[in-house]
């Protein structure tokens, strides 16, 4: 079974976007929220994610949207990771 057959059938994916994350590689800022981009990254399809402890990690727009420290943390984390999809997917 196709561990991405889920994602393959979504209109904003398809075939070509699921095999442009399968080519894709992607550097992780080790900042707040690093193990959650890299889980949804891996788990995506990218073929290789590399945490960089010295990287500093683009802003995170919402962050005053969360009250509490370990929400905003995994909220910083999935937005990044669903920024890089996107770019992966949007990109021709």
């Amino acid at each position: 079974m196709d561990p991405y057959s889920r994602q393959r059938r979504l209109a904003e994916v398809g075939d070509a976007g699921q095999a442009r994350l399968l080519a894709a590689s992607h550097r992780i800022a080790g900042t707040d929220g690093a193990l959650t981009e890299l889980q949804y990254l891996a788990r995506a399809g990218f073929r290789a994610v590399t945490i960089d402890a010295l990287a500093e990690a683009p802003p995170f727009v919402h962050a005053e949207l969360f009250r509490h420290e370990v929400t905003r943390r995994q909220a910083a984390g999935t937005w990044r990771a669903l920024r890089a999809i996107i770019r992966i997917l949007t990109t021709s």
